[in-house]
């Protein structure tokens, strides 16, 4: 009986402590959370039985952009450093400082920019299909 009572015991002191102790080692901050891009278009994910993710991260140095470009499958974007500027094809812009994360704009021309004085680090995540291109670049007329 002596023995039960010690059990339970233990196992009280793991489910009150357990939690306890999680929460000192694990700390959990929301980077971001939408349903929509940041030119407001729906999120809708690619309808494939070839499904991939791809993860990048990208350096982009101070005075540098990337170029026009568009994607056609949901994109995530998160700043580790630096600043990164995003002007879209109807000239307007967004700023993303490190530590924020976005979803760029689906099929929308854009251009990312570090009109900084430091490199800008970014990771990027397609949302795409195996064998399609995660990155389209206008024709050179």
């Amino acid at each position: 009986m002596r023995t039960r009572f010690m059990i339970l015991g233990i196992l009280v002191c793991i489910q009150v402590g357990a939690p306890v102790l999680a929460d000192q080692d694990l700390t959990v901050t929301s980077v971001m959370k939408s349903s929509t891009t940041i030119s407001g278009q729906t999120i809708e994910y690619p309808k494939t039985e070839k499904a991939e993710i791809t993860a990048l991260m990208i350096v982009l140095q101070p005075g540098k952009e990337s170029g026009p470009h568009l994607h056609p499958m949901p994109t995530y974007v998160h700043v580790l450093e630096g600043t990164l500027t995003v002007e879209a094809e109807d000239g307007s812009r967004q700023t993303f400082e490190a530590g924020k994360g976005f979803l760029e704009s689906v099929n929308v021309s854009h251009n990312g920019k570090n009109l900084g004085d430091m490199p800008v680090k970014f990771l990027v995540v397609f949302v795409g299909e195996r064998g399609q291109p995660n990155v389209v670049r206008p024709q050179k007329k």
